[in-house]
Order: C-alpha cells, then structure tokens, then sequence
C-alpha cells in the first residue's frame, strides 16, 4: 500500500537521511521536487519517479493548482514524513 502525503508548493519531505522540496506545481498532471543533493525531479500522475534508491513518487489523485498529494512507494524500513511549517 502506498503512502499519500498532502502537499503544497514549499513543503519539505523528508525520506530516512535525505529531503525532497516541492518547488512548483506545472500542470494539472506534474510538479517539480528538489532533492537534499540539489537533483531536480519532475513529478508525474501517468508514472512513477525514481527520487532515491527505492522510493518512488507519483501524483495522487486530483492535484490542485496550490496543493497536491504524493504518493509514495518505498520499504517499509524507510521513514518518510512530512516536516511541520516554521512558525510564521
């Protein structure tokens, strides 16, 4: 079963010792996440990317133009959460 994390455009995801950052929201159907190691990496709802060694991230169902869902697909030895905001 796969993880589904709600987003929005400068959320952080961290994945065991590494992160991912969404950076933009492009289409309906993509976005676009930064790795820890300044990688860019184009998001789709068709197929699944590759972010690190056995994870893998698609588009949920229904992205939104400001917030979308992540969907992941890792063991599950391998923690994935969200980071909290930073107090405005």
């Amino acid at each position: 079963m796969a993880l589904v994390l709600g987003v929005a455009v400068g959320d952080v995801i961290d994945i065991a010792d590494q992160w991912i950052a969404i950076i933009s929201v492009d289409t309906q159907k993509t976005a676009t996440v930064i790795g820890k190691d300044g990688d860019k990496y184009t998001i789709s709802s068709i197929y699944e990317t590759e972010v690190m060694p056995s994870v893998w991230v698609q588009l949920g169902p229904e992205p939104a133009r400001s917030r979308l869902r992540l969907q992941f697909e890792a063991p599950k030895s391998i923690a994935i959460t969200r980071r909290p905001p930073r107090p405005s």
